[in-house]
């Protein structure tokens, strides 16, 4: 079989690329493992435009999530399934200095803030004694729902094998790349966190988080809205939320753990008036960056090998944009990937 890319990797990073691909009538296959170890899985797909700590516009929003709202919605009729919802952030403030500084951003013009000094819809069920603020253009995607429909979709089109890649069965020839008895003029690897594994690219400058998540039922909380101080409450269904996230950059399993769950539910407690019920705790590794941008481009020594990936945890409106944006690189559309994300930026301060 002959095809234009192999791509290594369904999780968000590899689903988009793939589908971006399609889009340009390449000729694709995925090599997936059913999904084993993807950090996609766990994660609340939950993107905010807001970096909290400032109160500033996070890295490159204005272009990211309208680009990322147009794929989605792309992807739901074409999968005929609803998983991209648009949900306002309901920032709740820790002192009056912050309750200040988010008055100053939102007097900057900063559109996507609004202020609400006390919340009556939530004031007998969170703990908000310095008031509230709201975020817009903000939401979540039900990343689970979104890679196994893009799952079924592949395995319809015969697109799909679902098997773990050896690196090992690589062979290089004829200027390009077979594996088994597939040839393929590029491979390009979206293998999130397990990167680190991948003998061509081990050299990519990856600073790995561990991160957490909690599947809670409140009964007494009645939000539509996300929630956060210190963690998000994300609404899932009737009473059910999503509660995260932790950030662990020393230890890698991908069990959840008891330190973990405990730093959630302090934390947790602190925000909520109301009980709780645990239902669930999910862990997963995030795929980031020491720069905190994405990691894109071909090997500096072999040009059929390349990587997308580095999403990191935003994720959700990151992969869309670079996804379109590398497709149009691989086939001649654009000259050249964004600076900020190209790895050439790395090979600057290392020898490979």
């Amino acid at each position: 079989m002959d095809v234009d890319y192999l791509i290594v990797g369904q999780g968000i990073a590899g689903s988009l690329l793939a589908e971006e691909l399609i889009k340009r009538n390449k000729k694709i296959i995925v090599i997936d493992n059913n999904h084993q170890s993807s950090s996609s899985l766990v994660a609340a797909g939950l993107y905010n435009p807001v970096v909290f700590k400032r109160f500033t516009k996070s890295w490159m929003a204005d272009e990211l999530i309208p680009f990322a709202i147009e794929t989605y919605t792309h992807l739901e009729e074409k999968l005929k399934v609803k998983f991209h919802f648009q949900k306002n952030i309901i920032k709740v403030f820790a002192s009056d200095d912050e309750f200040n500084l988010w008055e100053k951003r939102r007097l900057e013009n900063h559109f996507m803030l609004s202020a609400i000094k006390h919340n009556k819809e939530l004031e007998n069920s969170i703990h908000a004694p310095w008031g509230t603020g709201e975020v817009s253009h903000a939401g979540n995607v039900n990343l689970p729902l979104l890679l196994s429909s893009f799952n079924n979709y592949l395995k319809k089109e015969n697109l799909l094998i679902n098997e773990k890649l050896n690196y090992k069965d690589i062979i290089f020839e004829n200027n390009g790349i077979t594996w088994k008895n597939i040839k393929a003029e590029k491979i390009i690897f979206c293998e999130g966190h397990k990167a680190i594994n991948n003998p061509y690219f081990s050299w990519l400058p990856f600073k790995l988080t561990k991160g957490e998540l909690l599947k809670v039922e409140i009964n007494e909380l009645k939000s539509e809205k996300v929630i956060n101080k210190g963690v998000f409450i994300l609404p899932a269904e009737k009473s059910i939320y999503h509660v995260g996230a932790t950030y662990n950059w020393n230890e890698f399993t991908e069990q959840p753990t008891q330190e973990g769950k405990s730093e959630l539910k302090e934390k947790l407690e602190k925000l909520l008036k109301v009980p709780y019920t645990i239902l669930d705790h999910r862990a997963g590794i995030r795929p980031t960056v020491e720069d905190r941008r994405p990691l894109i481009g071909a090997h500096p020594k072999n040009n059929c090998l390349l990587v997308f990936n580095g999403m990191g945890t935003k994720g959700v409106i990151i992969a869309p944009y670079f996804a379109s944006q590398f497709a149009d690189f691989l086939t001649g559309k654009a000259i050249e990937i964004h600076k900020e994300a190209d790895i050439s930026r790395v090979l600057k301060k290392i020898t490979i």
